[in-house]
């Protein structure tokens, strides 16, 4: 359940590669439902489903300009012709900030990964 959420809501931070592999499987999933969304209801089905990749990829994206500090409202830069999508793009694959910042805990973070307790 966890997982989706992930892809619903735009709390906390995401690494590069993390982003990336669920940008590049949510476009594989809503375009395949979307094609049978068309087939079955027509345009409303395949609507739905490119509503619905709108809304998981700010979700998504959020999350990666999280990482980096910043806020999401920051996606509103792609709507300035040529250098908003350029510029959000840069941000979107720059590396995320070292441990934690105000959007939650570094994704990438190792501390406490092979901690062991042997009080028992």
């Amino acid at each position: 359940m966890d997982l989706v959420m992930s892809y619903v809501l735009a709390h906390g931070r995401v690494a590069r590669a993390t982003w990336f592999y669920r940008l590049i499987g949510l476009i594989l999933v809503c375009t395949a439902f979307g094609m049978l969304g068309k087939y079955v209801a027509g345009e409303t089905g395949a609507t739905l489903f490119a509503a619905l990749f709108v809304w998981c990829s700010c979700a998504i994206s959020t999350q990666r300009l999280h990482d980096i500090g910043k806020s999401g409202w920051s996606l509103l830069f792609f709507l300035i012709p040529v250098f908003g999508p350029i510029w959000l793009f840069v941000q979107l694959t720059s590396k995320g900030a070292e441990g934690s910042n105000r959007y939650g805990k570094d994704p990438l973070s190792r501390q406490g990964y092979l901690t062991v307790n042997i009080a028992h």
